[in-house]
């Protein structure tokens, strides 16, 4: 039977097998929108199903909206009320020029068009958006710091009106249906701002919600004082912690469930004079997919530096760079870029962020004596090629590391340093003797994340001469462009939207081991790594400041504390 251009193209595109297709019309029919749905709600990773709604938007003529990746203007969303757009089964994205950009399933049916155009009185531009996609969408996009707040305040009048509540009713009013849909809410404002960490604060007098959105904390909520207790418990039934203990630091996990798509979170717990404090960081979709190394901001240079490291057969590569400054992202995905079948691939890490078909992956239990050193010994006993530590954090870690990447293993891992040069010093302070070190590593890779320029009001400029004086030696007199963004709606007034990577890698050679047994201080070391072609990190944003990504602020922020020569 012959299939129509759209099938033939999911097959092409590698989405579904040829041999799959029968059953899949069998199963949603031969309507193209029957059976892109149903693929959709099958795919499991976030890659293939934008690919899937770019092919179906390119059959029907539209164009494919991916909500999970779009932040909606307030103004677009009060053109349509909450219960309507669920309803209509659409909701609005932008409103720009008097036209309102709505996303639904079938954008190509004029009459439902212009229906709605007439009910929000204004034009209606339509894009294409899957109906799981706008089903959490609404729940999502809806959500607003002012409605949170009042339910906050709604909520505390219950418990002061309350006289004497007991701990027990404390705890039953924490499972009521307010204080879920408070603590629901906090989760999904913090998927809509696309935060990566909501710390809840309280103070004298209030409790102070911020996010963290590209790398910034940002106060975006206020609740009342009166529900620090009640929001605390619910995060800690939801994470299965002790509710009676609020005397000590805990750890949980928590997921955030969405129609057909969760949100995963980790939990972190401490008492503070102002009571318990929580920091929630936001480790996303549990179908996120592994980013490839391509798409992570590596320069052409350091990209081919790094992948030659990865292909090694022994020794260790640290990455280097404080809290949050995406070293996780980068070793996943350095060993998806060198995953295959004929190696053994195994983990252990604090927590296990992200699940990987494939690979042995192994959390560590600090509770029951199972720290990074005792799982490291055992995982060295199931004949792996690739070894990767979630972080050397001692000297007994590091001991075992480096004696594994001298009998034949390749061992990736973290470290906290400022640059990569300091892995050696940081090592060396750990109490492992340079004649380990030097041997056993082969480069460290050091980075950091600046935000991008918004690309909706990003403009160019010509930066004072002793701006450039403090960038450049020798510079010429020619002007020398860069970028900011001037800031509008689309990136909330602050000029930009989104993070990427600046980097650089150390490559240890032959001479600098000898340098490195030698105790050579460091700065000889760095000499005659500059003298090879090393580019420092700071290079490498000014690069990106200049290509218009980043700016040149954003550079001396994230870098000035890097302690070059």
């Amino acid at each position: 039977m012959a299939r129509s251009a759209f099938v033939q193209g999911l097959v092409k595109a590698g989405l579904v097998q040829q041999s799959e297709v029968d059953a899949l019309v069998a199963k949603a029919g031969s309507s193209d929108f029957n059976i892109a749905n149903s693929l959709f709600e099958s795919l499991q990773m976030q890659d293939d199903r934008m690919l899937l709604g770019r092919l179906y938007g390119d059959a029907i003529g539209k164009a494919h909206v991916p909500l999970a990746r779009v932040f909606a203007h307030a103004d677009a969303l009060e053109k349509l009320v909450p219960d309507m757009a669920r309803k209509l089964g659409c909701v609005p994205v932008y409103f720009l020029g008097g036209v309102l950009t709505v996303a639904m399933p079938h954008p190509e049916d004029p009459a439902i068009v212009a229906n709605l155009s007439r009910l929000v009185g204004v034009p209606v531009s339509a894009l294409f958006a899957f109906p799981q996609e706008i089903e959490n969408a609404i729940e999502i996009q809806y959500r607003h710091s002012q409605d949170l707040e009042r339910l906050s305040d709604k909520l505390a009048e219950e418990v002061e009106s309350a006289e004497g509540i007991t701990p027990a009713q404390l705890v039953e009013f924490a499972k009521s249906a307010g204080v879920v849909d408070l603590v629901r809410g906090l989760l999904l404002y913090c998927v809509k701002r696309n935060a990566s960490d909501l710390h809840i604060q309280p103070n004298a007098k209030a409790i102070d919600v911020r996010f963290r959105v590209d790398g910034q904390l940002q106060t975006l909520v206020r609740l009342n004082k009166a529900m620090g207790e009640p929001v605390m418990m619910r995060l800690k039934v939801i994470s299965q912690l002790d509710v009676t203990d609020r005397r000590h630091p805990q750890d949980g996990r928590l997921s955030l469930e969405l129609h057909k798509q969760a949100y995963d979170f980790r939990l972190s717990t401490v008492p503070t004079v102002f009571g318990e404090k929580a920091v929630i960081r936001a480790i996303g979709a549990l179908d996120k997919t592994i980013k490839p190394l391509e798409q992570l901001g590596f320069s052409k240079r350091n990209l081919r530096l790094l992948t030659g490291l990865i292909n090694k057969t022994n020794g260790v590569l640290y990455v280097t760079g404080p809290t949050s400054s995406g070293k996780t992202t980068t070793l996943y995905a350095a060993l998806a870029k060198v995953n295959r079948p004929d190696i053994n691939i195994v983990t252990v890490e604090d927590p296990v962020e992200l699940r990987i078909d494939g690979l042995s992956q192994i959390q560590t239990n600090a509770s029951i004596g199972m720290d990074f050193a005792k799982a490291l010994r055992a995982v060295l006993r199931q004949d792996p090629q690739i070894v990767l530590v979630g972080e050397v954090r001692d000297e007994e870690t590091a001991h075992i590391a480096s004696q594994a990447a001298l009998t034949g293993h390749l061992v990736m891992t973290t470290l906290h340093t400022n640059n990569s040069f300091q892995a050696i010093t940081r090592l060396v302070d750990m109490g492992l003797d340079p004649y380990l070190v030097a041997p056993s590593m082969i480069g460290a890779v050091a980075q950091r994340l600046v935000r991008r320029i918004c690309a909706h009001c990003k403009e160019e400029y010509y930066p004072s001469a002793e701006v450039l004086e403090s960038l450049f030696y020798n510079r010429a007199a020619t002007p020398v462009r860069v970028y900011r963004g001037k800031g509008c709606e689309a990136c909330e007034n602050t000029g930009y939207a989104g993070r990427i990577g600046i980097h650089e890698i150390f490559v240890v050679t032959d001479d600098i081991r000898d340098m490195i047994v030698n105790r050579v201080p460091l700065t000889e070391i760095q000499r005659e790594a500059l003298r090879r072609g090393f580019k420092s990190m700071r290079y490498d944003g000014v690069l990106k400041a200049l290509q218009g990504i980043t700016t040149l602020e954003e550079v001396d922020r994230v870098t000035l504390v890097a302690n070059y020569l």
